[in-house]
């Protein structure tokens, strides 16, 4: 990803709707962590640590490793018990069993991401009856600028994200699209702004940029709603894909 990304979504990620709504819907299948337990999560492609900050409010010791070395200088700045870590989603640098729960968000449509390996490795240190939670960007119809800045090079429907998880010993919990009712604005602005080829890509800009106060307020409403019903529907259509694994014990 172009380092330029990594400042604006470190600016961002608190406070621009869409990362607070993936965010509440990912939390939404994140297990409790026992007071009286040591439980460890890995967030994969951690960036500048948004999420793995809601995984430490939710009581891990957690773990962040993402490619930019620049990400995990900003990430381990910060106070707290967050470590991060510079590695390859392809070949993870940790021992086999080693986590309670896997994230793995915006990663696998990233260009240089193997998705099978990741997946793979993914499942590899996560230990017995772990959970793992994964997402990407659906619809290779989708493909924007955002896209063509932050380096990502696939948008996978809902039927070939899942063919990830055909793997011994892992079953899917749960599936779906997300971002479904917002579905139709959010593909007419990605169709309106398609990557421009004869642009170098590390000239390209995403749309991690903080929109007027009140419509980041109102584009939370539609999500709010969706994250309630998220853990009982599976969601026909939505700009990202995601699925919970368990890996049997």
């Amino acid at each position: 990803m172009n380092p330029d990304e990594y400042r604006r979504m470190r600016a961002c990620e608190e406070q621009l709707w869409w990362y607070k709504c993936l965010h509440r819907y990912l939390l939404r299948f994140v297990p409790a962590a026992a007071r009286d337990s040591r439980a460890r999560a890995l967030d994969i492609g951690c960036g500048t640590g948004g999420f793995l900050r809601r995984l430490m409010g939710s009581g891990y010791e957690v773990t962040g490793i993402d490619v930019s070395p620049l990400a995990i200088a900003e990430l381990n700045e910060e106070p707290g018990t967050t470590i991060g870590v510079v590695g390859d989603a392809n070949h993870l640098p940790f021992e086999s069993g080693s986590f309670d729960l896997v994230s793995c968000v915006d990663v696998l449509e990233c260009e240089p991401v193997d998705p099978h390996a990741a997946v793979r490795e993914a499942v590899r240190v996560m230990g017995p009856g772990a959970t793992g939670i994964f997402q990407m960007a659906a619809h290779q119809w989708l493909l924007s600028e955002h896209d063509r800045a932050v380096h990502s090079v696939r948008r996978f429907n809902r039927k070939q994200f899942l063919g990830l998880f055909d793997i011994p010993h892992v079953d899917v919990i749960h599936s779906s699209y997300l971002f479904f009712l917002l579905f139709p604005l959010m593909a007419a602005w990605k169709l309106l702004n398609p990557p421009a080829r004869h642009v170098d890509r590390d000239e390209a800009v995403s749309d991690v940029k903080l929109p007027n106060p009140l419509l980041n307020r109102l584009l939370q409403l539609p999500c709010a709603v969706e994250a309630i019903l998220l853990p009982y529907v599976c969601l026909p259509a939505g700009t990202s894909v995601f699925a919970v694994v368990r890996k049997e014990g």
